[in-house]
């Protein structure tokens, strides 16, 4: 398990942290365990929905190359995909 070295430092209104107390008491985690997790899945969902990405130029070589590679024949895929659906 990697070390945690970052600290935060956040403020909350009585009110929001007396919400964030109750579930804390209820799923029996601290307050920096929940806090770090809510966090990091919140990041990871905005990451995702993200809709605009900017990489490096060696990054975008790299993407280039691979979407110039020949398809791989997965037969499983072309099987799967020959059949029809079960939403026809």
């Amino acid at each position: 398990m990697e070390t945690k070295t970052e600290r935060w430092t956040l403020r909350a209104t009585p009110a929001q942290d007396a919400i964030v107390r109750t579930v804390l008491e209820a799923k029996d985690v601290s307050l920096n365990e929940y806090v770090v997790n809510c966090a990091v899945e919140a990041a990871a969902n905005d990451l995702a929905d993200r809709l605009v990405f900017t990489m490096d130029a060696e990054a975008w070589d790299e993407l280039l190359e691979t979407l110039d590679r020949p398809p791989t024949d997965l037969p499983a895929i072309r099987k799967l995909f020959s059949e029809p659906s079960v939403l026809e």
